[in-house]
Formats: C-alpha cells, sequence, structure tokens
C-alpha cells in the first residue's frame, strides 16, 4: 500500500482515530491504577472456582469461567483484565466499521462508538472479573455479522451470529432472549414471499442448531456435575425473588410446602436481595438456596404469584425497569451493590478471604493458584490494589464521565421515532436499525422480568442502543443492495459504490466510503 493511499485513509478515519487513541490511553492507565483486577465479591469468586476446578456453581451460569480457564495457563490475572479492556475496544471499532459500512459519515460513526470508548461504568466493568463484557462484545460481532452488508440478508452470516449468541447465553442467560428475537426475525422474513424461499428455511432450521449448540453442551456438562440437564439451579429462585416485591400470600394461597417462600412481615426490600438475605426465606428450605427442590418450588411459587397477581408484576417489572432511565445512578438494590461499581470502593473485600468457593477451595487460595504474579497479599490472595495517583484520576473522572440513562432512554426513542418514520414514509423498513434496537430494549428489559434491575446491566445495553440509532440515520440502500436470501454470486449481484448512495442526513454530511474497502 503505497504512502498516498495511506494518508488518504488516515484522513479519512482521523476523527475516529483521535478517539481510540483517548480511549486506548484511559485503559492503560485504568490497568495502572487497579492492579491486578478487580472483583465483584461472590460472583467472581464462583467465577473463578470454576475457571480453576471445572465444576458448575448451581447459582449462576458460568460461561465466563471457561474463557477464565482458557486464559490460566498464562497465570495472570491482570492478562485478564487486558483482555477485557480490549474487548471494550473492539466493541467500540465494530460500531465504528459497522456505522461507516451502513454510508454513514465518519463523525456519526465515532459518536455512536464514544459511549463504549469513554463512559467510566463501562471502563469499570472491563476491569472487574464479571462476564459483562465478554457478553456485550459477542452480541455485537454477531450484529455485525448480520448487518455488515446493507440491504443483504445472507444465510451463510445467521449460522454463526446465532451461535454466538447461544455462546452470550451461557454468560449470561439474557442470550436466550436475543437467541430467540432473531429466530422470531427469521421466520417473520420467511412469511415475505420472495425468491430463494428453500435457502430460507434451511437457514432458519442453521440458525437453530446453531445456537442451541454451545447451550445444550453447557446443560450437558452441568447435567454431568448436577444431575440436571438446566444451565443453572437457580432461574426459580430468581423469578421467584421478583415476585417479593408484591406477592401477597392471602391472595396467592400457595400450598403448605410454599408457605415458606411467602415474604417476611416489614417493609419489602429491592427483590434481588432476598436472595442473599441473611433473613431470606430460601434458608429455611430443606437444601438451602440453590438446592433442586428448593428452585423448583420457588418456581412454581413464581409462576402462581404471578398468575395470582398479574397487576402487582406488571408495576414491579415497570418500577425497575424505569430506572435503567434515570439521570442519577439510581442506589439499587442497596449502596452496598452500587458502590462495587465505583473506582472509589475497588480495594474493597466484598467477601473474607477465607470464604469457602465451590470445589473445596477459598478465596485467597485460589487467587494464588490463579496468579502467579508479584500481586499477592499477606494471604497469599491477589487483592486489589490501588495505585497513586493513578487512582484518584479514575475516582474523579467517574463522577462526571458516563452516559446518563436518561440520555440512554433518549437514544432508544429517538432511533425509534425515526425508524418508525421512515418506515411509515416508505424510505427503507430499516430492518437492521430495528434488530439492534429490539436487542438493547431485551438487554434492559429481560432482568427486571425475571429478577431485578442492576447498574451492571445498562452497560451491555448502551452500545447496542447507540449502533441502533445510528443505524436508524443510515442512507437507503439503492436497488442494487436489495439482495435475497441466497449465497450465490450470480443472484447477490456486485455492490453499489458508496459514492452513489443517497443520505438522509444533513446536507453537509457526506458518507464516507467503507473502512474495510480501503
Amino acid at each position: 500500500m503505497d504512502s498516498v493511499r495511506l494518508a488518504t485513509i488516515a484522513r479519512r478515519h482521523a476523527l475516529f482515530g483521535l478517539a481510540l487513541a483517548g480511549a486506548l490511553a484511559l485503559r492503560v492507565l485504568a490497568m495502572l491504577a487497579f492492579r491486578p483486577i478487580m472483583w465483584f465479591g461472590g460472583d467472581s469468586a464462583s467465577y473463578l472456582a470454576t475457571g480453576l476446578r471445572l465444576i458448575p456453581d448451581p447459582s449462576r451460569v458460568g460461561g465466563y469461567a471457561l474463557l477464565l480457564w482458557v486464559l490460566r495457563p498464562l497465570h495472570s490475572l491482570a492478562l485478564v483484565a487486558a483482555v477485557q479492556h480490549l474487548m471494550g475496544i473492539a466493541i467500540g471499532v465494530l460500531i465504528y466499521l459497522l456505522a461507516r459500512r451502513h454510508g454513514l459519515p465518519a463523525w456519526v460513526a465515532t459518536l455512536a462508538a464514544i459511549p463504549v470508548f469513554f463512559d467510566a461504568y463501562e471502563l469499570q466493568l472491563e476491569a472487574d472479573s464479571v462476564p459483562d463484557i465478554p457478553f456485550g462484545l459477542l452480541v455485537v460481532i454477531a450484529l455485525y455479522l448480520l448487518l455488515r452488508s446493507p440491504g443483504e440478508r445472507r444465510p451463510a452470516r445467521v449460522v454463526p451470529a446465532a451461535f454466538l449468541l447461544g455462546v452470550s447465553a451461557i454468560l449470561w442467560p439474557v442470550g436466550l432472549a436475543l437467541l430467540a428475537i432473531l429466530l422470531a426475525v427469521l421466520l417473520v422474513a420467511l412469511a415475505v414471499p420472495l425468491s430463494g424461499r428453500r435457502a430460507g428455511l434451511l437457514a432458519v432450521a442453521a440458525a437453530i442448531l446453531a445456537g442451541a449448540v454451545p447451550v445444550a453442551g453447557y446443560a450437558a456438562w452441568f447435567d454431568l456435575h448436577e444431575h440436571q440437564f438446566s444451565l443453572t439451579r437457580s432461574d426459580g429462585v430468581y423469578l421467584w425473588s421478583r415476585t417479593m416485591s408484591f406477592a401477597n400470600c392471602a391472595v396467592i394461597r400457595p400450598p403448605a410446602d410454599e408457605r415458606t417462600l411467602c415474604p417476611p412481615s416489614g417493609p419489602r426490600i429491592a427483590a434481588s436481595l432476598y436472595i442473599w438475605s441473611g433473613a431470606s426465606p430460601l434458608l429455611r428450605m430443606p437444601g438451602g438456596r440453590f438446592s433442586a427442590r428448593t428452585n423448583a418450588l420457588a418456581l412454581d411459587f413464581a409462576l402462581r404469584a404471578i398468575a395470582a397477581q398479574p397487576g402487582g408484576y406488571v408495576t414491579a417489572v415497570g418500577h425497575d425497569f424505569a430506572l435503567s432511565f434515570a439521570w442519577n445512578r439510581p442506589v439499587h438494590p442497596d449502596a452496598g451493590i452500587v458502590d462495587r461499581y465505583q473506582f472509589s470502593d475497588a480495594t474493597t473485600a466484598w467477601v473474607p478471604a477465607t470464604m469457602r468457593t465451590p470445589g473445596g477451595g477459598t478465596v485467597a487460595s485460589d487467587q494464588a493458584a490463579y496468579d502467579a504474579g508479584p500481586l499477592h497479599g499477606v494471604n497469599g490472595s491477589a487483592p486489589t490494589r490501588a495505585v497513586q495517583p493513578f487512582a484518584s484520576w479514575l475516582v474523579s473522572y467517574q463522577r462526571y464521565a458516563y452516559l446518563p440513562g436518561t440520555l440512554l432512554g433518549l437514544i432508544l426513542l429517538g432511533g425509534l421515532a425515526v425508524i418508525v418514520t421512515r418506515w411509515r414514509a416508505g424510505r427503507g423498513i430499516h430492518r437492521e436499525a430495528g434488530l439492534a434496537w429490539a436487542f438493547a430494549m431485551a438487554i434492559l428489559l429481560v432482568p427486571p422480568m425475571v429478577a431485578d434491575f442492576d447498574l451492571r446491566y445498562l452497560v451491555p445495553a448502551v452500545p447496542v442502543a447507540c449502533l441502533a440509532a445510528a443505524l436508524a440515520f443510515a442512507p437507503r440502500p439503492s436497488p442494487g443492495d436489495q439482495r435475497k436470501w441466497t449465497t450465490s454470486p450470480a443472484a447477490t449481484g456486485t455492490t453499489v459504490p458508496d459514492d452513489t448512495r443517497t443520505s438522509s442526513l444533513p446536507s453537509g454530511s457526506t458518507p464516507a466510503a467503507r473502512p474495510e474497502s480501503t
């Protein structure tokens, strides 16, 4: 590639290059400030134990632990944090590339990536030993595969996208909802008369199989250890906790073996706290919180409660869903959980180093076994160390540099308004923007429906919401780009050059060429 072409590429992507450089510098600062990694209490301890011994924890899906297992031979928790920071960068890069491929100018594509590059809560979760960032990357890669060619619908890309969403489900079960949305979109597409219908049927069947493989594989592994073909033994418990916001046993009338699960007397607390509270009714159940019997009875109780009090369920879900759009970060489920997302509390030991972990270890011994680096504490563990002045810089940064929930709500509403307006005006159906928008809404809505609101659940939704809003303004593909379900070059034809497309952006905005074609 000659120097003239390199210079042209640099000018074309100069704005994004500046943003990317700033994002990289911020992540280097995070690596310097908090070493070797940040810990999210019992969740992180569970994932680490599973990653060391490959024994699933019945209380949560442990797909993230498989990532830790893959990286274990390198014996570096700092490397785990570095990989997650690179995942955050990759999310922003993919958003930019996808927006440019859809004919959007550099400033719009860069703007869509800004929240994931510079949001302090995104940065904090990248430095934390939790699955949110890997989950978010899998979702964005899936969207990139599905939407990378405007106007095209290629079965060959649907299959790997469905597989990635299946993998995301074993990191966080919300991925199952995203997979269901994709399959629903494919089935609706089959109802539209078009050539290549047989190819469409095969694509749907292949997508179902591809999405099921990682989920079924994890369930088989879980069954090997827990004798139950499932992802967890806690789905009923979490749905039961959701009903604790409104359940009235005088209305529900549960059978005798479920009456222990009625909410305790006194003021109601946040739904998820009923699982972990020292006064939780679950502790009075034989086998404890996550036995097979407790989970089954909790699920039955929850379904009875929802059927008997549908209004209470809708109100509870609506209340927690609305917390996603508060201007200030809501203190929910309680201050102790919210503090775990603050750089100022990064060195807090949320669980004791001596706490037992699945498989017979302790928090301290598991950290020591995983990390052979020089940052072990007096107990041989690897607690988080704050290194000054870098740590104080990030504490100050987090006070101001984040996307308020209200702006997230405006991004979603604005994107939806443009999608609907352009569809009604006959200026393109915008399936691409609609699919991304549906994914963002599912990420925000599913947790309050099945458990509770938590600040960390906002983070994977932000980049998808920004992508949806950007694609809503994308130029309408020309007729030459409107292709059918096919992998045949003869059927797909040739791509119309970007400079022949029309744009719905202001006249001062000039669509740029696709970055991947340079």
